[in-house]
Formats: structure tokens, C-alpha cells, sequence
């Protein structure tokens, strides 16, 4: 079937075998039989004195998308404002590129309503984002049209745990957290597990309860007189070596962890808020108590409770 997976341009769902398909004659653009009967028309019919003729888009991995523009409002148009494309494959990047372009073609004069993501009015989508939904609107819409499951968050990649505590995933965040402390148990492992400097450190706090603070301070480059106790501690805090295995070993896998983050995070984010949409679509409220009710159960946490947690994941983890 020519037109498999390609949208329809009224309803704007794909094109499924068995579908009954009217193409029109002056430019080729596809529709299913009862929306083109709805419409009365070409869906495209405003193009056709443009010479415009419809094109099969082809399916493309090989990019990297960024996106800057609103989609909330009624007949408020929405562009892709910036599509950077890696790999040297030009044909399917222009090819992406045009199927980006007429995905977001279809929804110019829409109502959110109208619009749907996962089968699913993306109004809903929106009350459930709540702060930055003109960030995420575009871009969940550009993975259904697109079937892309990879877009770049840099908030994510960079604060992993508080962005994901902040959007209200706080399973995903917690996950986080628990890698953050293994791979810090792992880090401190040879200091804790050796016996004289265990043995010194105990000495040094029963000689002197204000060592730790001393310690802290020396830490921080400041000038600070010690014990010879004190002093014998701090050498062989100093030559306790790490293995080499450990420490690029810790390295790594924060790294893979932030990576899959920040490109995996903007799925997960949209496959939770579909969940959520989901189960509340089955209750038996109003439209707009449905929405309110997304807005509260999704939405996000309070701004300074992530930056609370954002300075806990800098200070406490930052290393990694």
C-alpha cells in the first residue's frame, strides 16, 4: 500500500491496510474516504494553485532536532523554526525534513482538541505539562509524527535526578538517586575498608570532637593546625589510592546514565503523561475537571523544592 503510515491530512491519523483512500486528482494528497466526504474538498485545495504536489515522505533516523515556537493557542501557527540534521545521508534528511514540516502544515488552524498524540487530544497533553509546554508540545508531536524516540533535554543530560524529581517522576529520580550513592559507595569503598585509618579517625574524633569541622575547613584551603594524630590521618587519607578500574569505571557509567537521559528523557516524560491521561480519560468528570485534574497530578513541583534538589545533585554528586 503507497500511502502506509503516511497521515491523513484531516484527521490527521495514519493510514492503516484496509483503509478506504481517496486521492486527489489535481495534487495527490490522500485522505480517508469519510473525511474527505466531511470536507467536501481537497484538504490541500488552498495549494493547488502553487502547482503543489503531494509527496510520500519517507521514514529517516539520522537527525537531531531542536524546535522554538507555541502551540497552545487556536490558530496560532506553528513552525519548525530550527531543524538541525546530523549524518550524510542528505535525501532522507530532506525527506525528514518535509515530513516534519507538513506534519506541522496539518495542525495550522486546528484546536488542541483537534490535534491528537497517542489518539489522544493533545490539550490533554498540555494541561498535564503545565510550565514549558510550548518546549515539549512540539516536540511530542514531532515523536508521533516522526516515530522518533530520541530527542536531546539538556536539562536531563545535565540534572538528570532533579529534572525528572521536578517533572514529577519521582520513581525515575529516586532510580537516579540510588545509581548516585552505589557509585559513591563504590568510590569511598577502599577508604572505609581500611582498618588504620578507620582506627586513626576514631582516635582523632575522641582526641578532639572539633576534628571534623577542622577537616572541612582543611578541605576548603584553609589554613588549619593539626595534632600529629590529626596529620598522621590526613597522609594516609591522602595515599589511599583508588584503582584506576573504579574510578574510570564510576565515570562511565554516569555518563551512559545522563546520556540515556538526555535522550531518552523527553520519552519517558511523554509516556508517563500518557499513562496518566489514560486513566483519568476513564473517569467520570467534565472535560475541564479532566484537565484540572492533569494539571495537578502531573504538572510539576514547586520550583524551589527542584532547585533544592538540583543543589543537592551539584554538591553531593557533581563528581560524577
Amino acid at each position: 500500500m503507497r500511502f502506509l503510515n503516511q497521515n491523513c491530512p484531516v484527521c490527521n491519523e495514519k493510514f492503516n491496510e484496509g483503509d478506504e483512500i481517496v486521492v486527489c486528482p489535481d495534487c495527490g494528497t490522500p485522505h480517508h474516504r469519510n473525511c474527505y466526504n466531511s470536507l467536501g474538498e481537497c484538504k490541500n485545495k488552498t495549494l493547488h494553485n502553487e502547482n503543489f504536489s503531494y509527496k510520500v515522505q519517507e521514514e529517516s533516523n539520522k537527525i537531531d532536532i531542536l524546535i522554538d515556537d507555541n502551540f497552545n493557542k487556536k490558530e496560532e501557527k506553528v513552525n519548525v523554526v530550527n531543524v538541525e540534521f546530523s549524518g550524510d545521508d542528505a535525501k532522507n534528511n530532506e525527506n525528514l525534513k518535509s515530513t516534519i514540516e507538513e506534519l506541522f502544515k496539518n495542525i495550522n488552524g486546528k484546536t488542541t482538541d483537534q490535534v491528537l498524540i497517542n489518539q489522544k487530544p493533545s490539550s490533554y497533553y498540555e494541561a498535564a505539562i503545565g510550565e514549558n509546554k510550548n518546549y515539549y508540545m512540539p516536540r511530542f508531536l514531532i515523536m508521533e509524527g516522526t516515530q522518533k524516540k530520541f530527542l536531546l533535554n539538556v536539562c536531563a543530560f545535565i540534572f538528570p535526578m532533579a529534572w525528572a524529581f521536578y517533572r514529577k517522576m519521582y520513581k525515575l529520580s529516586f532510580l537516579v538517586l540510588a545509581i548516585y550513592i552505589a557509585l559513591t559507595g563504590v568510590t569511598i569503598a577502599p577508604i572505609i575498608t581500611n582498618e588504620e585509618l578507620m582506627t586513626k579517625a576514631y582516635q582523632c574524633v575522641e582526641e578532639d570532637p572539633t576534628f571534623y569541622e577542622k577537616f572541612i575547613s582543611y578541605n576548603s584551603g584553609q589554613n588549619v593546625t593539626f595534632t600529629k594524630n590529626q596529620a598522621e590521618l590526613i597522609d594516609i587519607i591522602e595515599n589511599v589510592k583508588v584503582s584506576p578500574v573504579i574510578t574510570f569505571g564510576t565515570l562511565g557509567v554516569s555518563i551512559a546514565m545522563k546520556i540515556f537521559m538526555g535522550l531518552l528523557g523527553t520519552k519517558l516524560y511523554k509516556d508517563k503523561l500518557t499513562k496518566n491521561i489514560e486513566k483519568v480519560m476513564n473517569l467520570p468528570l467534565e472535560d475541564n475537571q479532566k484537565k484540572s485534574y492533569l494539571k495537578t497530578k502531573c504538572g510539576v513541583t514547586p520550583m524551589f523544592i527542584a532547585v533544592i534538589v538540583g543543589f543537592i545533585e551539584y554538591v553531593f554528586f557533581g563528581n560524577f
